[in-house]
């Protein structure tokens, strides 16, 4: 078994965790329009750009081969129906990805891929926004109250595991195809597109000769 194939289902697990947390804020958002799920105002455009943040995510790790194992998740009725659970849920959903990350980014590094180390420590620090927004929803006071994030996974395909304990793979609840019912909408959230140091540091081509399509340059207009 090649180091990639080793990777792989660790990959796939944290995919499968963005999709996840991309179609439980999918439902959620729906419940809200039609009026069983009072989100309240300020929940409301941190739950948008959550979901357009995290399906960001799932893209980045499909390029770097990940495959969901699901694409279709069972949402417990508490979480689409209270608010304090939904977000208690989104906690322990942030939790999961941070920890998975952690795990993914480890992988990575041993295997010398500074770049997807990079971009698993950028989508780790963007979950962990996340992390601490949900607290604060809650109405836990500091609402950034660890120094270090929690270990969870010493291999991130772990992450499967815990997404079963919270009844999101084959549960009880209503299922939901992924994406979720609504269209995500990415007003106001910029870097919609990894930037690592190979990538930034790349020699500009001299002036009047075209941009290659994958400079920063050429990804400006993604925000």
């Amino acid at each position: 078994m090649t180091d990639r194939d080793a990777l792989q289902p660790g990959l796939d697990a944290v995919v499968t965790v963005e999709a996840a947390a991309v179609t439980l804020l999918g439902v959620a958002r729906q419940r809200g329009l039609e009026g069983e799920l009072d989100v309240g105002e300020d929940a409301v455009v941190v739950l948008r750009a959550a979901q357009c943040q995290d399906e960001q995510h799932y893209h980045a790790l499909l390029a770097a081969g990940g495959l969901p194992v699901a694409d279709t998740f069972t949402i417990p009725e508490g979480m689409v129906t209270d608010r304090t659970l939904l977000l208690v849920g989104i906690l322990e959903l942030k939790a999961i990805g941070i920890a998975g990350y952690m795990a993914l980014a480890r992988e990575w590094a041993a295997r010398g891929d500074f770049s997807q180390v990079e971009i698993a420590y950028q989508m780790g620090t963007v979950e962990a926004q996340h992390l601490a927004l949900a607290h604060a929803l809650v109405g836990v006071s500091p609402a950034n109250d660890r120094a270090f994030a929690r270990w969870l996974f010493a291999d991130p395909a772990e992450a499967i595991d815990a997404l079963n304990a919270l009844d999101l793979l084959e549960g009880s609840g209503e299922p939901a195809l992924f994406p979720g019912p609504l269209d995500r909408i990415c007003r106001g959230v910029f870097g919609l597109t990894p930037e690592t140091t190979a990538m930034m540091t790349l020699p500009r081509p001299p002036v009047g000769q075209s941009v290659p399509a994958a400079t920063p340059q050429a990804n400006a207009g993604d925000a």
